[in-house]
């Protein structure tokens, strides 16, 4: 009895040392490490935010995994006290139909909240150049993959990566990327390509068709 006393205790304490953590890392990605829109209006300028070594959908991975140990110990709670449960629920409700009713709906919602995000499809709009958040003054930290199916080898490129980054990835001159995108070459290569596509206008898919087309032109 005491051993089973001290394991309910253990659990009861890692359970409040999960809720804790996630409480927290979501105020860290919500008031700390803020998206894109936020650290423009902070910091006047697109900048990378991160704890650790690790940015907001990092630290966001952290708290999903921390969300399902919790859901773990949740479960080996529940079964531990499982006739506590059920005598305290008949207590509740006497008629067999109505609990059975309740539990039926019960379990029902729960599944649906779990498995909701696998079922449901989300709204997707087409954004033209100029569109989207780009014009109101800031760039996300990270742009969607550009992905073409008629290369061999997909071609990724993110607004994140800098001028460098791209250059050693895909083995192609910075001052072939610069002559291509209108970038000065007094530009540091440490720039960030969202902050360059802010600057000078172009498109992440162009840079992405630059990368593509310099084995051609280099053989010109």
């Amino acid at each position: 009895m005491k051993d089973r006393s001290k394991v309910n205790f253990v659990i009861a304490a890692l359970m409040f040392l999960c809720m804790m953590a996630m409480a927290g890392i979501g105020f860290l990605m919500k008031f700390v490490l803020i998206p894109g829109k936020e650290r423009w209006v902070k910091y006047g300028r697109n900048v990378d935010l991160s704890l650790l070594g690790m940015d907001r959908h990092e630290w966001g991975t952290i708290h999903l995994i921390i969300g399902f140990i919790l859901l773990g110990l949740l479960v080996l709670h529940i079964v531990l006290h499982w006739k506590v449960i059920l005598n305290m629920y008949q207590r509740l409700v006497g008629s067999r139909r109505a609990r059975r009713i309740i539990a039926s709906i019960f379990i029902i919602a729960s599944v649906m909240l779990v498995i909701f995000p696998f079922i449901v499809n989300p709204e997707v709009q087409e954004l033209g150049r100029g569109e989207g958040r780009a014009e109101q003054g800031y760039v996300e930290e990270t742009e969607e993959t550009i992905e073409h199916p008629e290369n061999e080898s997909s071609i990724e490129v993110r607004g994140y990566m800098t001028l460098i980054e791209v250059a050693e990835k895909y083995n192609v001159p910075i001052e072939y990327l610069k002559k291509h995108l209108d970038i000065p070459k007094s530009t540091s290569n440490e720039e960030k390509l969202s902050w360059l596509r802010k600057r000078y206008g172009f498109t992440m898919s162009d840079v992405e068709r630059i990368i593509d087309e310099y084995p051609k032109n280099h053989r010109l």
